[in-house]
């Protein structure tokens, strides 16, 4: 009996129009709209720079690899071009690594679409926050590497500490881009989404 009277009172708001938690059921269907827009639009910029970044990691791969054959067809010495393969590796990974990440958001706002609103909210947001932690990480510690390769491997005669000065310059403006690029158009809707969250954990059942 307590059961049943628990579901009737459960039942009476949905069908007068209110939620528990203070929300009408008009209020929980724009908070969804918000954030099915906010996810449509991270999920459009998202597939864009997918692209793009597939195109830029080919694009790394087919010089990198073309210089090694240049140089290979130009007579350098077998000696000569094994020196060169570390930072050859270094590039090819770094362009990996670049085609993963754009691929990997693209899967974070087009994955847990058949979970309730608000898990897939949760985790949407949980999974963006640990990409962008880790992608950081990452970038901060290779691209200053794939700098230098880039200065270093086609034998420019550059001193180790000139090299080294402007390969970790180019990663602290490439950095302020990217973190200027994420705050203009990715945080204020991730901010939107938390705040769709935060209101949606205050109506049980959605």
């Amino acid at each position: 009996m307590e059961l049943d009277e628990f579901k009737k009172s459960w039942d009476a708001p949905r069908r007068e129009g209110a939620e528990p938690g203070r929300h009408t059921r008009a209020t929980l269907e724009r908070i969804i709209e918000r954030n099915t827009s906010a996810l449509g639009e991270l999920r459009e910029k998202s597939a864009f720079w997918n692209r793009i970044g597939g195109w830029n990691a080919a694009l790394l791969l087919l010089l990198t690899v073309g210089y090694l054959a240049w140089n290979y067809h130009r007579g350098l010495g077998g000696s000569a071009l094994a020196v060169k393969l570390p930072l050859v590796a270094v590039l090819v990974g770094f362009a990996l690594f670049s085609g993963w990440t754009y691929r990997r958001q693209e899967e974070i706002f087009s994955e847990n679409t058949v979970a309730s609103s608000r898990e897939a909210l949760r985790r949407t947001l949980t999974a963006f926050n640990k990409y962008y932690r880790f992608t950081n990480a990452v970038f901060l510690v290779v691209s200053p590497v794939a700098f230098y390769a880039v200065f270093e491997l086609p034998s420019l005669g550059l001193p180790f500490a000139t090299s080294s000065l402007a390969s970790v310059a180019l990663t602290g403006f490439s950095f302020l881009i990217r973190y200027w690029y994420y705050r203009a158009v990715f945080f204020s809707r991730i901010q939107a989404m938390e705040s769709n969250l935060r209101e949606l954990e205050e109506a049980p059942g959605v």
